[in-house]
């Protein structure tokens, strides 16, 4: 007889089980159905939760299958880690990190942005919130629930609009003839090099001023698209004789500034004289003679920018005086 009341209470409690079991199913056929249509059109793919007690997660299939899994594909009972061991590398332990201070109750709630690989191999970018919805009399989380978001087209998005933000501000940058740094930007430049030189994380620094001889003149001759055509050229030449951490800008009408970090006065002269030459070798579209001339100077301590740049002005004054087509430093 104990027997038969024993069996008796195992098959109530199997039907028990199987009906939670259908309940539960329900619910979350019911979830889903909610997620899909409320949240559809904001890349939302469902709510989640998470059975810490027995390592089991319940999802919206749409989660899985924006990574490109097919509901057949995924084992009955999904766990933790079937999502953590495809996060990208460099996220891994920020996501574990935040899920574990969550966990321990350091944050209220677990919200976290993180790339995840898809079955293809490409990553996918997550918006994750969770948070524990029931602990034990302890403290201990028991269950965990939240909406994960699928936003990598916001993120591409973001990207391109970031390169193209930073672009942007490259081109203010420049001047739009030459192409080399505006005036702004080149003296701010100087500015930045001189300061590093005066916080000993650079040696020195030098500058060249160059100006294109005559240009008033030649505008008068032969008309100022042929001025813009020196300018041009002289910016090319500038270009191709200066290394890349070196700096190049203009300043006015057929003047140059060149910032030279860590490099001395005698070397900041051959570059000048390399200028001058190659420059005043280049064929024009009208009989034109061409040439530059250049002041050279290399900063001293405790000076100012103006200073600095005022010295190496006067030079090129001198060179101008001097019958032009010269490089002068002091």
């Amino acid at each position: 007889m104990a027997d038969t009341d024993q069996q008796r209470e195992i098959d109530l409690l199997k039907n028990e089980l199987a009906a939670v079991k259908r309940l539960n199913k329900e619910l979350l056929d019911l979830q889903h159905q909610q997620d899909s249509l409320e949240f559809s059109w904001i890349g939302n793919l469902g709510h989640w939760f998470w059975d810490l007690k027995e390592n089991k997660v319940a999802f919206n299939p749409m989660k899985a299958e924006s990574l490109g899994f097919k509901r057949e594909e995924l084992p009955e009972y999904v766990d933790f880690q079937f999502f953590t061991d495809r996060l990208h590398p460099e996220d891994y332990e920020r996501v574990m990190q935040t899920m574990r201070d969550h966990l321990a109750d350091k944050v209220p709630v677990y919200e976290v942005r993180y790339r995840i690989r898809s079955k293809d191999g490409s990553y996918k970018t997550y918006y994750d919130r969770g948070k524990v919805t029931q602990r034990s009399e302890t403290g201990e989380p028991l269950f965990l629930t939240g909406i994960v978001f699928d936003v990598t087209k916001y993120e591409a998005e973001k990207q391109v609009l970031l390169k193209a933000n930073k672009e942007w501000q490259q081109i203010s940058k420049l001047d739009k003839l030459t192409g080399l740094l505006n005036r702004t930007n080149i003296l701010v430049k100087l500015g930045q090099i001189i300061s590093e030189v005066n916080r000993e994380k650079r040696q020195t620094v030098s500058m060249i001023l160059i100006d294109i001889d005559n240009l008033e003149h030649q505008n008068s001759l032969f008309g100022p698209l042929l001025g813009d055509e020196l300018i041009k050229e002289a910016a090319a030449v500038i270009k191709e004789i200066i290394q890349v951490d070196y700096y190049a800008g203009t300043f006015e009408g057929g003047k140059f500034l060149i910032v030279l970090p860590d490099i001395k006065k005698s070397k900041a002269r051959q570059i000048a004289e390399q200028i001058r030459v190659a420059f005043n070798s280049r064929e024009f579209s009208e009989p034109a003679e061409v040439t530059s001339s250049s002041g050279v100077a290399e900063y001293e301590p405790s000076e100012t920018v103006s200073q600095l740049f005022n010295r190496a002005d006067r030079l090129l004054y001198k060179a101008k005086q001097n019958g032009k087509n010269n490089v002068l430093s002091d």
